[in-house]
């Protein structure tokens, strides 16, 4: 399968010139980067996000292919999707690049008893891993990924897919990295989503993937990726890690100057666990 862009010129910039371009206008910090296990980066347009999202990637040093888990925000063609969907074999493409899927770890994950479907073409109208994809190739190029998204599933199905992806990844033997894509509270006002959204913050810096899921439904947190980023966290605390890192926060209405109504964005690096 070839995935075909579906939001270049939309939610980024529709070249490869101009993706390097708005890159090179993003303050990045100049320090040298972090060996991650995982990381958490926002979807919106980079006019938006890209500021937060592009320092994660701009902080991390990637090992191994990156396993994504995004939210499906209720694309396939018109098709019910399963909850779990992975395209497993073949090229991402994007504007002045490519990502390849790493098809063998694509395959053990597919076969760790959970319920991950071959699902590719749940992936092809779908944002919220493919404006990842760009700054990876930027700051980590060459990189493999297998890219998963998912519908809202029951807690217990989070962490028993979170269970599968980790005994994936050691029957995998090599290193490998996780990202989760996500935004945080969705259209109130920006005093609210600062005090709403450093509630989740406070859980994901904890690696607590079920105080997270706990936190955003008692608090009716609009975050619309907590499910992928619960499996992120869930995996990297199995795997050894013990926190994650804040990168960055900000808001839309830090670029758009209305705070009446804004959405959240926040950005994570977690440190890969030092060999004992």
């Amino acid at each position: 399968m070839i995935r075909k862009a579906a939001v270049a010129g939309y939610f980024y910039p529709g070249s490869g010139v101009g993706i390097a371009r708005q890159i090179k206008e993003f303050a990045l910090d100049s320090g040298p980067r972090e060996e991650v296990v995982g990381l958490i980066a926002p979807h919106a347009g980079y006019k938006y996000s890209g500021q937060v999202a592009a320092r994660v990637y701009s902080r991390a040093r990637i090992s191994g292919p990156v396993i994504f888990f995004g939210p499906n925000h209720g694309n396939g063609q018109g098709v019910a999707a399963p909850t779990i969907c992975m395209m497993a074999r073949g090229t991402w493409n994007f504007p002045g690049g490519a990502a390849n899927i790493d098809s063998a770890l694509a395959t053990l994950l597919l076969g760790s008893s959970c319920e991950i479907h071959d699902a590719g073409w749940a992936h092809e109208d779908e944002h919220s891993l493919e404006v990842h994809l760009p700054l990876l190739e930027h700051f980590s190029p060459g990189t493999q990924i297998v890219p998963i998204i998912m519908s809202r599933v029951d807690d217990d199905e989070v962490l028993e897919l979170a269970d599968c992806v980790y005994k994936g990844i050691v029957k995998y033997r090599k290193p490998v990295t996780l990202a989760a894509s996500t935004d945080m509270s969705h259209y109130i006002p920006q005093e609210k989503a600062n005090k709403l959204d450093r509630m989740a913050m406070d859980r994901i810096e904890a690696l607590d993937a079920v105080g997270l899921l706990k936190t955003v439904r008692d608090n009716r947190i609009s975050m619309c990726g907590a499910q992928p980023t619960a499996v992120v966290l869930e995996v990297c605390r199995k795997l050894g890690a013990e926190s994650a890192t804040l990168v960055g926060y900000s808001t839309s209405g830090d670029a758009s100057g209305d705070y009446s109504s804004v959405v959240g964005y926040s950005g994570f690096t977690i440190a890969r666990p030092r060999k004992k």
